[in-house]
């Protein structure tokens, strides 16, 4: 029978939170009693409200417009008012980074990485080195072992590799954590109760089931709710690249998906055949002459022209491919045997007349063929190009002399991806972990939950955008949630998702009037939708871009348009304007959260008084 407890390795039935949460919001509320007392607002323990913080998706725009709130919310002495912080997709990254302080919100953690996100990206190697880790693991290694390791790099500038159970014994000086994600499966089929999953130091789970498992046993694999193998829990690199994988709904056809795949990867290790003479990584980076000659190596191109070349895999346009070609051809020529041979034969006018579905097979076959031969042409190059010097340094055909470490760095870190991620995109799958409910028989589960040993975690950007499902789950008693939305598009869109949810599942929200919509081009910077009912939470709810913010409705626009979801990460003044929009909403409407901090104790006064 399945145990419907706490015990520790084992499935937990039930929609009530975990004792560990009890405890640490027991504790948390304690600093909240003493910090309401210093705004002048003496209560009850059992009367401070329960006030959450929502950061909505919305990529390095989210992440950066995030720490810029809590930046501001320090500023202003209100990050002790909080009891959660909960975040999905972007902000999940910015919460990743703070945590790794177990008193970010007592200290400058904040500054400091913000002083991190205007430096340099993480080197190369490190990435490498941590995907190779993860795939020596023997586990799921797929797109999101990459995008986690991509998005903490580049965005973030740093892999943070503790895991998330390691918060579970800190004491309760923060806000209590709860990163989001979905299950993509069940969000296809619209199946409501099967799609939200939380990640606490505590527990993970489905919030809409309420069936949970340590954290530490995320990704273990269970049959029958028993612990079949434990297996070593996900660092917060991958966690991030779960929360913030929204390409991940991309079809394998989607090409415009795959670009966006190709460039990020490019932007990692030099990819572009050209721009504008130079290299984009050394434009990013401004590296020396000597690794530019390395970039400029037989390899190094190559693996630059075998990227460009699936870019265009499920459409090979003959104009876009067959320069390509023609320079693989021209690298290569007696350095590929088998079906390599094919590129120095190929005739570029044939190529131009050949169907779409023979040039498709043409670059799938040749494709596979160089990377799974890398490492033998590879090497077939060093011998034949290189001459060893004094056992350091190699000597390539132009006469410059290469440190050893870096032609390691630069191509042979290159040639690893080439042979072990570019695969995985046509592959196409994301965030794979075991599935606890595997063959659970005793609980009354969707047929589509119990059938499947595995499950696919994503961003929980693609459902509603804001994680709002944890913090409604009644066990939680949140009276007061702070939203900040930092969505492309329409800002209301997650407020009203988040009100079709509750509404499906039976759970108390406040209504929210159909005419802010018409608001959605030119919004305030602040909205309060307040709980007229008693179990019903007051929503405040703060777009980013706003007409207070940024004056009227065409700055908004510029502003939507300067920061894109998916775009090259922002230069050093780009992270500088987007984090004074941020701290300005916060700064414009502090009185107004002491407003409604107050009205919520009174909320808790009056429900008690009502009871006895």
């Amino acid at each position: 029978m399945l145990k419907q407890t706490d015990t520790p390795e084992t499935v937990r039935l039930s929609h009530s939170i975990n004792d560990e949460e009890i405890k640490y919001v027991k504790e948390r509320k304690t600093l909240i009693k003493k910090w309401l007392k210093g705004q002048g607002i003496d209560c009850e323990l059992e009367d401070v409200p329960n006030i959450a913080l929502l950061g909505s998706g919305g990529g390095e725009r989210a992440a950066v417009g995030m720490l810029g709130s809590l930046h501001q919310l320090g500023q202003d002495n209100l990050l002790g008012s909080l009891l959660y912080m909960c975040g999905v997709s972007g902000t999940t990254w910015c919460m990743s980074s703070l945590y790794s302080d177990p008193d970010w919100s007592l200290n400058k953690r904040c500054d400091e990485v913000i002083k991190k996100l205007k430096g340099p990206t993480v080197d190369l190697s490190k990435i490498v080195e941590w995907l190779k880790s993860r795939k020596g693991l023997n586990q799921e290694f797929n797109l999101t072992d990459f995008w986690g390791a991509f998005t903490a790099s580049y965005y973030m500038k740093e892999m943070n590799t503790r895991c998330l159970s390691e918060e579970a014994h800190r004491n309760s000086n923060n806000p209590y954590p709860i990163y989001s994600a979905i299950e993509l499966e069940h969000n296809k089929l619209d199946c409501t109760k099967g799609v939200w999953f939380e990640m606490t130091p505590h527990e993970s789970g489905f919030s809409g089931l309420g069936a949970f498992v340590p954290t530490s046993c995320l990704g273990s694999q269970f049959d029958g709710g028993t612990l079949r193998e434990k297996r070593k829990e996900m660092d917060m690199v991958l966690l991030q690249g779960i929360c913030g994988s929204a390409i991940a709904d991309g079809q394998r056809n989607n090409a415009e998906v795959v670009q966006i795949i190709w460039d990020l990867l490019g932007v990692s290790f030099s990819a572009g055949i050209e721009t504008n003479g130079q290299d984009s990584m050394m434009l990013m980076s401004g590296i020396g002459r000597e690794e530019e000659e390395v970039c400029n190596c037989v390899p190094s191109r190559v693996v630059r022209c075998v990227s460009e070349l699936m870019k265009y895999g499920d459409d090979p346009d003959p104009l876009k491919t067959s320069e390509v070609i023609t320079t693989l051809g021209q690298l290569l020529k007696g350095h590929v045997s088998s079906k390599g041979e094919m590129l120095w034969n190929m005739d570029p006018e044939s190529w131009k007349r050949t169907s779409l579905v023979e040039r498709k097979k043409f670059i799938e076959t040749v494709s596979l063929e160089l990377i799974l031969s890398s490492d033998s042409w590879a090497k077939d190059w060093k011998d034949k190009r290189c001459n060893c010097n004094d056992g350091s340094k190699y000597m390539m055909t132009t006469g410059q002399t290469v440190n050893l470490s870096i032609t390691n760095f630069w191509i042979f870190d290159e040639l690893w991806i080439v042979r072990n991620i570019f695969p995985l995109v046509h592959k196409w799958e994301w965030g794979t972990v075991y599935n606890f409910f595997f063959n659970i028989t005793d609980y009354n589960f969707l047929s589509t939950m119990v059938s499947k040993e595995k499950i696919h975690l994503v961003d929980a950007g693609l459902k509603i955008n804001s994680p709002y499902p944890p913090v409604l789950r009644t066990s939680r008693k949140v009276d007061l949630i702070i939203s900040l939305d930092f969505s492309a598009g329409d800002p209301f869109e997650t407020v009203f998702s988040a009100k079709q949810y509750a509404d499906e599942l039976k759970l108390p929200f406040p209504s929210v009037k159909e005419s802010v919509r018409e608001e959605k081009d030119h919004p305030q910077d602040c909205y309060v939708f307040e709980g007229r009912h008693p179990e019903e939470p007051t929503v405040m709810h703060m777009p980013l871009f706003n007409l207070q913010n940024c004056q009227d409705e065409e700055g908004i626009k510029k502003e939507r348009e300067k920061y894109t979801t998916f775009q090259q990460h922002y230069g050093a003044s780009e992270i500088e304007h987007l984090l004074e929009k941020a701290k300005d909403n916060l700064k414009n409407n502090r009185d107004r959260i002491l407003e409604q901090i107050l009205l919520a104790v009174k909320r808790r006064k009056n429900r008690k008084s009502v009871a006895q």
